[in-house]
């Protein structure tokens, strides 16, 4: 295996009707030493089909099933099964630009400090915004998670966090950022879009944000399991808990401007149209 293989972890649980365009633009890289590994999270539709059909057109993907337990038991089963050095998660409705393994790879080899490279999310679907992400610090990163999931990571950080935590719903991927970022280490966003990011009106995260109880028992479980570094930056966990209610307040009123919501009824039309 070349030495600096990268492994795609892609889970799918009912989202056959995207699959094609994730793995496509898999396939699409400049950057060639990948394996992708697919996993059937216990998918009712033709998930199986269509992982199938593209292990038959390249070696490099592998397909596993596995009885539906969540994203993250997904995540860990393809990771647990992957070979890379570094390790770089998809969700099966979102898809890759073309240079972002390569640009990824060539910046976490630069420098042994680097724990995790990201790049820009520009969104499809509902809006078609790009998100550039805020300077990195850890304190800022313990307020909220502004690091896309399909960020490139050592697969040996990966392990020394203990993996995606199978009983978060939600926040599981800024769980295990922390568990990588806490002991020191260095964030980088490439000047490139890396992530295309699929908006629709229903989406397994805006399903757990509904719950809000399930939002607070993960909320919780994510502090507890770094408590020792939360109490490092804050004194009081009230002051968490307040600035966390300033970022909510900000994103609610932004979400009220006309410039948003003149934003979700273009996408909408442009939908329409193209039924046609």
């Amino acid at each position: 295996m070349p030495k600096n293989i990268v492994s795609v972890i892609v889970p799918c649980y009912n989202y056959a009707e995207y699959l094609n365009e994730a793995l496509d633009s898999v396939l699409a890289q400049t950057y060639e030493d990948w394996e992708c590994i697919i996993i059937n999270d216990g998918s009712p539709d033709n998930t199986e089909e269509v992982a199938l059909k593209y292990c038959q057109k390249d070696m490099r993907f592998k397909y596993f099933y596995k009885e539906n337990g969540g994203h993250s038991s997904a995540r860990n089963l393809g990771i647990k099964h992957s070979s890379g050095i570094y390790i770089l998660p998809l969700d099966a409705d979102d898809t890759l630009s073309k240079d972002y393994v390569k640009e990824a790879v060539k910046k976490i080899e630069s420098d042994e400090n680097i724990k995790i490279v990201t790049g820009r999310v520009q969104y499809f679907g509902e809006t078609n915004e790009k998100l550039i992400m805020q300077s990195y610090d850890l304190r800022s990163y313990l307020v909220v998670n502004y690091l896309s999931i399909s960020s490139l990571f050592r697969r040996v950080d990966f392990d020394q966090a203990n993996g995606f935590d199978e009983t978060m719903l939600a926040f599981e991927d800024w769980n295990l950022f922390i568990g990588i970022l806490k002991n020191g280490g260095e964030v980088v966003e490439l000047p490139i879009v890396g992530l295309n990011y699929r908006r629709k009106d229903e989406s397994l995260f805006r399903q757990a944000v509904k719950d809000k109880k399930r939002l607070f028992i993960d909320l919780l479980k994510l502090y507890n399991n770094h408590a020792d570094v939360y109490e490092k930056y804050f004194d009081n966990p009230i002051h968490l808990i307040q600035e966390n209610e300033k970022l909510n307040r900000i994103i609610k009123a932004y979400n009220k401007t006309k410039t948003y919501r003149l934003g979700l009824k273009v996408n909408k039309i442009k939908r329409v149209f193209k039924l046609f």
